[in-house]
């Protein structure tokens, strides 16, 4: 637990109302086709993370990840496990991408840490004199997607 309390992990998804949540700590839009999913301690309802997907094509969507408490990211409430079966088995994707600013490095090691690779280089488009890299993610390298989930795409 933290705080020396148990904590309790489940998992829903998103709905309009996190989109209050993900204000408070980055920007952000809801579309129509925005969708994700929301890891949350049922003891308190507390938000501890969340993966948001948007602009959705059959094979693909443009990924945002927010990490409230770092505490989800522990093995045992398998974060990463049950957001890349939500990508690549749930949805049927074959690519997931993100966005991250160039000077963000700590979204760009967990992005590279869930298996992304940088695609290109978005020139001034974050500020001027700061590039967008365009991140991705393919289904057969992500690390986290089990074996399991594999067959049940198949």
């Amino acid at each position: 637990g933290y705080g020396g309390h148990a904590v309790h992990v489940l998992y829903r998804n998103f709905v309009p109302a996190d989109v209050h949540t993900v204000r408070q700590h980055m920007p952000f839009s809801i579309g129509e086709n925005t969708s994700g999913m929301v890891a949350y301690n049922p003891d308190d309802a507390e938000t501890l993370g969340m993966i948001i997907a948007q602009e959705w094509t059959p094979t693909s969507c443009m990924v945002h990840q927010l990490i409230i408490n770092p505490m989800v990211l522990r093995p045992k409430y398998a974060f990463i496990e049950k957001a890349a079966a939500w990508f690549f088995t749930h949805a049927g994707l074959l690519k997931i991408y993100g966005l991250v600013p160039e000077n963000n490095w700590k979204a760009r090691s967990m992005n590279e840490k869930f298996g992304f690779t940088e695609k290109c280089i978005l020139e001034d488009a974050y500020a001027v004199g700061v590039d967008y890299i365009l991140m991705e993610l393919k289904r057969e390298d992500c690390p986290y997607w089990t074996a399991m989930e594999q067959e049940k795409s198949a």
